[in-house]
């Protein structure tokens, strides 16, 4: 009962999961990457959902294990993973080229072993062998055309025997949400004015059991986060 308080007080106040680096505002400049990233990096410990999920990688996996993360933009995720919790065989990709090159910097700065390539994770020209967990956060319920069933077949080969998925979705509860077709931050502005939502796809724990168990999942662990962006985080086991 203690360690279940324990890890329930740890996933919701996630002040751990700051990031050391430098002059990252100077760097994302020079790789000409997205400004978000900034923020990505030094605001996400208000990032409730990705930090659950790292630190249920972190739970799930050895340090010296593979971790591989699709979609992983500037890589904030395995620099935190490599900082904090010493893991040192992290791997990943990003379909920006200005991404990846502004992982690389940011890993030769804290001299963390991060392999990050570029390439399409929805369609994957290479993908790890042995991984032991899969980490996918924050991005591929926003591309268009893209699901959670299309996700887990693609990578499911690249998993060593009971591999782990750590993922997160917006959770069905959203549909029930006035204006939940619009752009969120666009809500003030009049519905002519207004863009389409990022959220392109969301599903309840049924539907997610039911998309695991037809791709040869079952669901390890899931919690829900009660926000104006009702979200979850699931960790999914290969069977």
């Amino acid at each position: 009962m203690k360690s279940q308080i324990f890890r329930y007080l740890r996933d919701r106040w996630p002040f751990s999961h700051t990031v050391q680096v430098n002059d990252i505002e100077k760097l994302v400049q020079l790789c000409e990457a997205e400004p978000w990233h900034i923020y990505a990096i030094k605001s996400r410990i208000w990032r409730r959902h990705v930090c659950i999920a790292c630190n249920w990688v972190s739970d799930c996996t050895s340090p010296h294990e593979t971790v591989f993360e699709p979609g992983c933009g500037s890589g904030a995720n395995l620099l935190w993973l490599a900082q904090k919790k010493g893991f040192t065989n992290l791997r990943g990709s990003d379909l920006s080229a200005e991404a990846v090159r502004l992982c690389h910097m940011l890993a030769t700065q804290v001299d963390a072993n991060i392999n990050v390539i570029e390439d399409n994770s929805l369609c994957p020209s290479h993908l790890p062998s042995n991984v032991a967990t899969i980490l996918s956060v924050n991005w591929l319920y926003h591309i268009q055309g893209a699901s959670m069933a299309d996700f887990l077949a693609i990578h499911r080969p690249c998993l060593k025997d009971r591999g782990k998925v750590v993922c997160d979705i917006i959770d069905a509860a959203y549909n029930q949400q006035a204006n939940n077709q619009y752009h969120s931050d666009d809500l003030h502005l009049p519905p002519s004015e207004r863009r389409p939502t990022r959220y392109l796809f969301r599903h309840s724990k049924k539907e997610m059991q039911q998309i695991a168990k037809e791709n040869g999942f079952r669901i390890l662990r899931s919690t829900r986060l009660h926000a104006s962006i009702p979200r979850a985080v699931y960790m999914l086991e290969k069977t």
